[in-house]
């Protein structure tokens, strides 16, 4: 289950505004707490941290491109599992987003409709520098090989 909490305020008041979250009986595995706000676009409600995915600092160079071409295979994409279903989810990246907001979204998406898990998601997005990588364990190189065959990166490599 994944619970989103957002709020406009400094971090030190989230323990006040979120009063469940100090409560001994809430147990969690992972908690991500995102306390910058939208620096490269108007600040806005909509484009506030944190996203349902993940927490993203910073500017993706290729925004426009890996938007655009999400956009194109929306026209080829085929699940065996959604069948026509799969169309209700497009557009795959919502317009007027951030760019961390558009990337959550295509998480989200290869998530959900791709049947790929976080890591595996946010791998094929943001890989790794694997071809010269001579201490990469093989079958994560080859993970990466195959999803480069899928989409380009979004960002990275990440080093």
């Amino acid at each position: 289950k994944t619970i989103v909490y957002k709020g406009q305020f400094d971090p030190c008041q989230l323990w006040q505004y979120y009063t469940d979250l100090i409560n001994p009986k809430l147990e969690t595995h992972l908690c991500i707490v995102h306390t910058r706000f939208s620096t490269n676009t108007f600040p806005s409600w909509e484009r506030a941290h944190p996203m349902r995915y993940l927490a993203h600092n910073g500017e993706i160079n290729t925004l426009r491109g890996n938007v655009n071409l999400m956009k194109a295979r929306e026209g080829v994409m085929k699940s065996s599992k959604l069948g026509e279903d799969l169309k209700k989810l497009y557009p795959v990246v919502e317009s007027g987003l951030s760019d961390s907001g558009s990337l959550d979204c295509c998480v989200e998406f290869l998530m959900h409709a791709g049947q790929r898990s976080l890591p595996e998601a946010v791998m094929t997005m943001v890989p790794e520098a694997w071809q010269n990588d001579p201490a990469m364990d093989p079958d994560k190189k080859d993970f990466y090989r195959w999803a480069s065959c899928t989409m380009e990166p979004w960002d990275g490599p990440a080093l």
